[in-house]
């Protein structure tokens, strides 16, 4: 499998398409050689997916997913798990038939058959938090500065057309009606507009705040042999 690094643009489309088209190859597993490792105690490579999801929902009433990343968990045969890194898979290469028939017995171990998931997973729930804290600080500092932003640029509109309004109302009472076309009501209605518009946008940029993770979920693993 073919896997970008955290922090690339196509990271999460490239997610999503490789657990589309070989979800149950991941799953399945694989053997993997590595070449570089001179001992001789194997271990499985758990792959975890995990999001970060915030208070926005769509149109199924799903909470919007804005950050998805892809975690390695190596789980020796003691049962200790450790995280492996980005994309430990290529300093490894695919074991041979021949390597396969020598390998069987590691293969049908009893601690490969046990359930190393659980483990992978207890680990992971710390790397999705470690997700969710990169995920909030940059989401906080963007969401501070465009509340700033549309504060300022929408305040001052609705304090235009309310001062609009109130003079135009001014000249409906003494008789000296508009020749623009626009009256007093037309005026308070964009004033009323734009202050929905306003409250709007903050709750929406609120719920952007509203940042949790989602469990991890293993969608995939390999045995590694040194």
């Amino acid at each position: 499998a073919q896997f970008v690094t955290p922090g690339h643009p196509l990271l999460d489309g490239t997610i999503d398409l490789i657990i589309e088209r070989y979800d149950s190859l991941l799953r399945q597993g694989a053997v993997l050689i590595d070449e570089a490792d001179p001992g001789d105690t194997p271990s499985v490579l758990v792959y975890l997916q995990h999001a970060v999801v915030d208070g926005r929902t769509d149109d199924a009433g799903n909470r919007r997913v804005v950050s998805k990343q892809f975690d390695f968990v190596t789980v020796d045969p003691d049962g200790t798990a450790r995280h492996a890194g980005w994309a430990p898979y290529l300093d490894c290469r695919p074991a041979t038939g021949e390597e396969l028939a020598l390998l069987l017995p590691v293969i049908e171990g009893e601690w490969v058959r046990k359930d190393l998931e659980s483990r992978a997973l207890e680990h992971g729930v710390e790397l999705a938090r470690a997700h969710l804290h990169e995920v909030r600080r940059r989401t906080l500092d963007r969401v501070e500065k465009t509340v700033a932003a549309v504060r300022d640029r929408l305040t001052s509109q609705i304090q235009y057309w309310d001062h609009r309004a109130n003079q135009l109302k001014d000249r409906e009472l003494a008789g000296r009606l508009p020749k623009s076309g626009m009256n007093s009501a037309k005026a308070r209605q964009r004033a009323d507009e734009l202050q929905a518009r306003l409250k709007r946008r903050l709750d929406e940029l609120e719920a952007e705040r509203q940042l949790s993770p989602l469990p991890p979920v293993v969608s995939g693993g390999a045995l590694i042999i040194p």
